[in-house]
């Protein structure tokens, strides 16, 4: 039999339309055009071990050195009695060209901070008030994790700490530490 002509003149034998002859039929694909090649199949590549792991992220380590900053706001009396404190540090030292309030602010918010340490009751709770104006206060880190836990402690911000402690350290005045601590070991020695 020809295979060249078409349907029509095939016998009823070869035609598949016939129910007499159940062939399974081929779909037949749609050509590609023959200016496009057949895009290539892409495999998944398994997972290896080098391409689980990303890259470490570097952390660098804080300076040991690192001051950390806190305002805390005053009233104009209270920037007064500061700045007259910074100025007897800058008269003591004599080099005017620094700033003396940050450095006179840190040096009492430390001691204030020794002196809690001793006598909490020294220290009672102040009305906060945020007034807009604001003095500085630069801490090294150990200092400020004290500052941190304190205010965790009280159960207040950092700031209100700060000023708690300020403050009351301006209007109650200098205890002197040293004298309190041989009065402790002297008692402690004569029991």
């Amino acid at each position: 039999m020809v295979s060249s002509l078409n349907g029509i003149f095939r016998p009823a034998s070869d035609n598949p339309a016939t129910p007499d002859k159940a062939q399974p039929l081929r779909a037949q694909k749609p050509a590609a055009a023959p200016s496009t090649p057949p895009a290539p199949q892409k495999r998944a590549k398994p997972p290896t071990a080098a391409a689980e792991e990303k890259p470490k992220v570097r952390t660098r380590k804080e300076r040991s050195d690192k001051k950390k900053d806190m305002k805390f706001p005053v009233t104009p009396e209270q920037r007064e009695e500061l700045r007259k404190r910074a100025s007897e540090l800058r008269i003591a030292d004599r080099r005017p060209e620094i700033k003396y309030e940050t450095i006179s602010n840190t040096e009492i918010l430390k001691q204030a901070l020794e002196h809690y340490s001793i006598f909490p009751e020294r220290y009672p709770p102040l009305v906060y008030k945020d007034t807009g104006q604001y003095m500085h206060a630069e801490l090294l880190l150990p200092d400020y994790t004290e500052i941190e836990v304190l205010a965790r402690k009280l159960n207040l911000s950092i700031r209100k700490t700060v000023y708690r402690l300020i403050m009351n350290y301006i209007y109650r005045g200098d205890v002197d530490i040293h004298a309190y601590r041989k009065s402790q070991q002297q008692s402690s020695e004569r029991f």
